[in-house]
């Protein structure tokens, strides 16, 4: 037991006076995590990338602008008829894209139909619109940043392969190391080029619905 003991404080002693003994073994406790949220950040820009296709299949062709007139003139003589359920049906036609469907079925009822509820509508779904965003914006920064970690750990042992004339062993540690860093640049450009369609496609949407907005031409409200 005390045996124990003496070897136990021996090593935190060592440790101690040792600082980069500690940082060897906490830099490669971390590779295999690193590496797994890698895979997962590889998993989440595949899935992305599909709705992302899926997105731009489903919008194809269907954008009009005279359309969109169309529709805010329909609307805006139903309303004037008083006929707001009609008026709310009518201006659920307006779903070319994905910010704009989210528009109108956020819209409860005909007594949604005022500036001040659309305006904060509106402004919902710019932060929703927001958050999409936000993954593949964080993926353009942090994945490149896990390909270096993931390349950097496997070279200390690869040197000291190196050192002691493993050829096998430094030759895998490399194999490994360039690998990671070619997956965290493909991981970070595919997220790069997803958000940067994503962010024209919902600039876009969000400009049609002002658009429609403005043509509806409701009143203020009265203070």
């Amino acid at each position: 037991m005390e045996e124990s003991l003496v070897r136990l404080f021996d090593r935190a002693i060592y440790g101690l006076s040792h600082p980069e003994v500690f940082a060897y073994a906490v830099a490669t406790a971390l590779f295999y995590p690193a590496l797994w949220v890698m895979f997962g950040a590889l998993v989440l820009v595949i899935v992305e990338a599909g709705r992302l296709t899926a997105e731009l299949l489903v919008r194809r062709g269907k954008r009009s602008v005279p359309g969109m007139e169309a529709l805010a003139k329909s609307v805006r003589g139903d309303l004037a008829a008083g006929k707001g359920a009609e008026a709310l049906a009518t201006l659920k036609g307006l779903r070319h894209g994905r910010l704009t469907a989210s528009f109108v079925d956020s819209l409860s009822g005909p007594e949604a139909l005022t500036r001040v509820k659309l305006t904060k509508t509106l402004n919902d779904i710019e932060i929703l619109a927001g958050k999409r965003l936000e993954k593949m914006r964080i993926l353009v920064r942090v994945a490149p940043i896990l390909g270096l970690m993931t390349t950097l750990i496997p070279i200390s042992p690869a040197l000291v392969a190196l050192a002691n004339g493993d050829v096998q062993t430094l030759s895998n540690k490399l194999v490994v190391a360039f690998s990671t860093t070619v997956l965290g640049l493909v991981i970070g450009g595919a997220a790069f080029l997803i958000a940067v369609v994503r962010d024209r496609l919902y600039t876009q949407d969000l400009s049609d619905i002002e658009y429609v907005l403005d043509l509806l031409e409701l009143p203020h409200e009265a203070a």
